[in-house]
């Protein structure tokens, strides 16, 4: 017979044993108190400044996902009293037309960021790095994606997310 079978009638005669007189009775009480502290990293980002990507023209033409990939997103980072050094950077923002793209204020277009080995970071994604002193920020890139099939207009465009720093 399968002993795994017999554990659950086991248990089972060896709890209906136990009488209620048998039961601990309360002994006294006291409070039990948590305290703790939430913490953000103290990061200034880019000197408190906005982080601006200018694609400056792009022809309608060309915005196939790779040939306006910008060197890369400019910014500074500066931690200071972290409690660690691993932290976590969420790009929060609204996908466009597809849910791995930022969306931007033209139909049919939207931004794809990358970090350096060229994963995709979706809106509200994220991307974990370990803070060195004085180091640089891990490295994202922006790239402009049409959807298929797409007429874009003779437009400017623009788009936006936000960058937030957390601990792991």
């Amino acid at each position: 017979m399968n002993t795994w079978k017999l554990m659950p009638f086991v248990a089972l005669c060896c709890l209906a044993g136990i009488s209620v007189s048998s039961q601990a009775a309360d002994g006294g009480t006291t409070t039990l108190t948590i305290t703790g502290n939430i913490v953000e990293p103290d990061c200034v980002i880019n000197n408190n400044q906005q982080i601006v990507v200018d694609f400056k023209e792009v022809m309608t033409t060309r915005i196939d996902g790779v040939s306006y990939k910008r060197e890369q997103i400019n910014y500074t980072l500066t931690c200071d009293n972290l409690i660690r050094n691993t932290l976590r950077i969420t790009l929060k923002g609204t996908a466009g037309y597809n849910a791995g793209l930022f969306n931007t204020d033209v139909t049919g277009l939207g931004i794809r960021v990358t970090n350096a080995s060229g994963t995709a970071i979706a809106p509200n994604g994220t991307v974990d790095f370990t803070y060195v002193d004085g180091g640089t920020p891990p490295v994202l890139y922006a790239i402009p994606v049409a959807q298929n099939a797409a007429t874009l207009p003779n437009v400017d465009f623009n788009g936006s997310a936000t960058m937030v720093f957390s601990y792991l």
